[in-house]
């Protein structure tokens, strides 16, 4: 089997994977942490650059990847594979510290009701396990006999307690959620592989609005939790849409953060059916276009299903937001991504 040896020029990784290996994954298998996200090629956080070499793109979902940014070179970590027995590739966002990316066995402390959909999930980790994670990443859930694994943000920074808290909502027959919402139990084992994901609060200054789509609270509220511990000063605004008043969640943790910091606010929309939130149904789309005439020297936190995600980035651009000041952790859905190759890694939130 032909291998590449790949280099990462921001960094100065090196690392050999075979030529039928997906980037990202070969780079993940030897701990190496790339820039990367959805794991689905619909978010473009692992976009890189091709300096040297050729890749075989796979394929990209909606506008992470345009063919004009092919045709200079551009890539997807997450789906393009080596055809060359060298590559030379630069990362368009910064590549940080890594972490260590392994399986660790967890067990279930807390399995409660949310919203009618949606469970709250706690799991510790044995006391010797020193796991560490920034705000905005995710773990792979490995349940028997759900395949593929299932990717849960992170639903807080890291904790005091060492405890790890996932927000999972009910898909219809969905195997992975239909199982947690139905046969999960406090005292289960459950083993889970982490932490993965680069969502993390745009550089820079300005003022930070969220965006958040049902369960895509999870990482955009830690990302914003994790801001306001470390002293931000910007002001910070979180939208939480949902479909139906019923679905509402997390208020008590939101409220409490509002109150303990006044550069912190918050707006619930509900898009199907009036509440006492909006005078009439809203999309945070249109609430966006709605209240604000430029969005120029804001930053934006995203996270939700591909359809949220998307129309959110382009209100955004629209209003002026620059693309890099837009970081996103986009819920792809599984059977969104086709395997195309035995050697291929999928993972799915459903």
């Amino acid at each position: 089997m032909q291998t590449c040896d790949v280099t990462e020029v921001n960094s100065g990784a090196t690392f050999t994977i075979r030529c039928d290996d997906i980037i990202l994954d070969g780079a993940l298998a030897q701990g190496i942490s790339l820039p990367h996200q959805c794991r689905g090629a619909s978010c473009g956080t692992c976009k890189a650059r091709v300096i040297e070499g050729e890749v075989d793109h796979g394929w990209s979902l909606g506008d992470a990847l345009s063919d004009e940014e092919k045709s200079r070179g551009y890539c997807l970590l997450c789906q393009a594979r080596p055809v060359t027995d060298t590559l030379r590739i630069e990362t368009v966002a910064p590549v940080q510290s890594p972490s260590e990316v392994r399986e660790r066995k967890a067990e279930v402390a807390s399995v409660v009701n949310l919203t009618p959909r949606v469970k709250r999930v706690v799991l510790a980790l044995p006391a010797h396990e020193d796991f560490r994670y920034a705000a905005g990443a995710y773990v792979e859930f490995q349940l028997d006999g759900v395949t593929p694994n299932r990717m849960y943000s992170l639903a807080s920074p890291e904790r005091e307690d060492g405890l790890l808290e996932f927000w999972v909502a009910r898909h219809p027959e969905g195997l992975a959620s239909g199982y947690i919402h139905d046969e999960l139990a406090v005292g289960d084992s459950v083993r889970i592989l982490g932490p993965f994901g680069h969502c993390r609060m745009p550089g820079g200054s300005g003022p930070v609005i969220g965006l958040a789509g049902g369960t895509g609270l999870a990482p955009v509220l830690a990302i914003f939790e994790d801001a306001l511990r470390r002293g931000a000063t910007d002001d910070l605004l979180l939208v939480l849409s949902v479909r139906e008043v019923r679905e509402v969640f997390a208020q008590d943790r939101i409220m409490g953060l509002a109150r303990r910091y006044p550069n912190f606010r918050y707006q619930v929309l509900v898009t199907d059916e009036p509440s006492r939130y909006t005078d009439t149904p809203m999309l945070a789309t249109t609430w966006l276009l709605a209240h604000y005439r430029s969005l120029v020297d804001y930053r934006i936190v995203i996270g939700g299903s591909p359809g949220f995600v998307d129309a959110c980035i382009a209100a955004c651009l629209s209003l002026g937001v620059a693309g890099t000041s837009i970081a996103v952790d986009s819920f792809v859905p599984v059977g969104s991504v086709p395997a195309t190759s035995d050697n291929t890694t999928v993972v799915g939130r459903e």
